[in-house]
């Protein structure tokens, strides 16, 4: 039974996982006002976001090397010490280069986090000796929607940017400064190792990482405009594609854990990616627009489990520490998220976008085939 320590510990890091959303849909639902504020042009707020993918992909090296040196704890008050400055930073830049600059600096300050809390995370497996990692991972997309929920009002009722964001940024580093005081601490930190190069099995996951990852991007990028392309739905009805996709996703990881400790982690991935398949296959031939939604929520099903079940294996792929392990795996999983979106919009400009979105059903079919060589009869 696990003590009363870390049953705290599991609620801090729900929280921890809940915050990082809510920071993060501070920013995603006031982009259009930062838009308008500095007066950027479409390709001027691309290239800024540039900056964004470039602090995600900087910060996650970064992140196993604190972990494994100061420890998951530390590390979280470091990335959310600067994560509300970064925020601050967003709503009072001057122009392009500030505010690419600040969005790198709140990616690198993320990237940190989301490797210190499955760190966090997958040390309270290893106490609990059953999986809980999906169900703390459940708090980040219920954080995406009651900050996006809060951004939204805020956005409606003419709230300032610098308002906004410095009472976002201020709960986040309230609430989350203070949930890291019920953490554990990892029982074997190893600090001579902060780097590890995916081979052999943790490369096998890092590709499973990869195809989730691919799959998670283009569906939030691509399902509302999909739905509103080939169904010719009204602005509200495609914005449920992407809103119940983002429900499912959030829902799906409150069972993940048990289906895991029932069936273990290859069936698990195998499972998924037959159900991902599926959603996707349903959603581009569906003949209606509230069939296609269901496609796409059936897809959130397929991909909730994916990422916890995935990077909760990473520690034991190896002999790196846990949280080098998950940064390799979660940087090559972030490449797949950068990868999906420009990649459905290259083959939709060959075709249609319906017959682009056919790349979801190959990728979904690809992580089935690599579960078995991965995670062999992994469970914990």
């Amino acid at each position: 039974m696990p003590s009363t320590r870390e049953r705290r510990a599991r609620v801090a890091t729900t929280l921890v996982f809940f915050m990082t959303g809510w920071g993060y849909a501070a920013w995603a639902t006031r982009i259009p006002a930062v838009k308008d504020e500095l007066d950027l042009s479409a390709g001027a707020l691309g290239l800024a976001i540039l900056g964004l993918e470039a602090g995600a992909i900087a910060g996650l090296p970064a992140g196993g090397a604190l972990v494994a040196r100061i420890g998951s704890r530390a590390a979280l008050r470091a990335g959310f010490a600067v994560l509300p400055a970064a925020l601050l930073a967003i709503a009072f830049a001057s122009g392009l280069g500030a505010l690419a600059a600040a969005l790198a600096l709140m990616a690198v300050a993320t990237s940190v986090i989301d490797v210190a809390m499955n760190a966090q995370g997958v040390e309270l497996e290893r106490r609990y000796q059953r999986p809980i990692l999906s169900g703390l991972h459940a708090g980040h997309p219920f954080g995406l929607a009651a900050g996006g929920l809060a951004g939204t009002l805020a956005a409606a009722a003419g709230v300032s940017l610098g308002t906004h964001f410095a009472a976002a940024a201020g709960m986040t580093f309230v609430a989350a400064i203070g949930a890291t005081f019920w953490l554990v601490r990892e029982s074997s930190p190893d600090g001579r190792r902060a780097f590890v190069r995916p081979n052999g099995r943790l490369l096998l996951l890092g590709a499973i990482a990869f195809c989730a990852f691919l799959l998670d991007g283009a569906a939030y990028n691509w399902s509302a405009v999909h739905v509103r392309i080939e169904h010719d739905a009204p602005g509200g009805l495609a914005a449920a594609a992407f809103t119940l996709l983002s429900l499912s996703l959030a829902l799906g990881r409150l069972f993940g854990d048990r289906i895991v400790a029932r069936h273990g982690r290859a069936r698990v991935v195998e499972g998924c990616g037959a159900v991902a398949a599926a959603g996707s296959a349903v959603a581009i031939v569906a003949p209606s627009a509230a069939a296609s939604i269901a496609g796409w929520a059936l897809l959130g099903l397929g991909l909730a489990a994916l990422a916890p079940t995935v990077l909760g294996a990473a520690p034991a792929a190896g002999d790196a520490p846990p949280g080098v392990a998950i940064a390799a795996v979660t940087t090559i999983g972030y490449l797949g998220s950068f990868t999906g979106p420009p990649a459905i919009g290259a083959l939709a400009q060959l075709g249609d976008l319906s017959s682009a979105l056919a790349l979801l059903v190959a990728v979904s079919v690809l992580m089935t085939v690599l579960a078995r060589p991965a995670l062999g009869s992994a469970t914990h």
